[in-house]
């Protein structure tokens, strides 16, 4: 499990940490790619791999509407406090993706909810959108923990399912933390 003091931690650091450490972002998806590739090379972990790079390549599939203040791009540490992967962007966010497809999402955990428990793709007639899904399916497969925010929408997904909350503090774009390690 994800503490809360974990996510308070990073989402604290992402406006000073994150935009002067240009070395963990990937301004487009070839760069992301090959991190994901040399990821893979290190460490043999497929499956964590297609996890990652389903979460990160939605920055530039569905988020890619930055803040000009802003890096472009995704943040991505695979080491963050040796423990956990951090994915974060400062796009448009879940709600504001998804309200060109469904105009009445009334709030940005309802936005998190439809993203990844619906089958939604903004381009019909391909069959798409089901890539958060395999994310919580995997993750509740393998016993791992992925906590997942956009705006004020939030969830959590473990062995145990997942919850959706609405967080008192709002984070720009999307952040994900991912616990790889088995529950003990």
């Amino acid at each position: 499990m994800i503490k809360e003091v974990i996510v308070e931690k990073i989402v604290s650091e992402m406006d000073e940490y994150f935009i002067g450490n240009e070395d963990y972002f990937s301004r487009t998806r070839d760069v992301f790619t090959a991190q994901i590739q040399s990821f893979i090379l290190e460490t043999e972990k497929y499956l964590e791999a297609a996890i990652i790079g389903e979460i990160g390549n939605n920055t530039f599939d569905h988020n890619f509407g930055f803040i000009s203040t802003h890096p472009k791009g995704v943040y991505f540490d695979v080491a963050y406090l040796q423990k956990y992967t951090v994915l974060a962007d400062y796009g448009k966010g879940v709600r504001q993706s998804l309200l060109f497809i469904l105009p009445s999402i009334a709030s940005d955990v309802e936005a998190v909810e439809i993203a990844f428990t619906k089958r939604i793709s903004g381009r019909s007639p391909e069959q798409r959108g089901n890539g958060l899904k395999f994310v919580s399916e995997t993750i509740q497969q393998n016993d791992w923990h992925l906590y997942f925010q956009s705006g004020f929408g939030s969830c959590s997904i473990d062995k145990g399912g997942i919850k959706f909350s609405e967080k008192a503090f709002s984070v720009i774009g999307c952040l994900a933390i991912i616990d790889f390690n088995k529950e003990k």
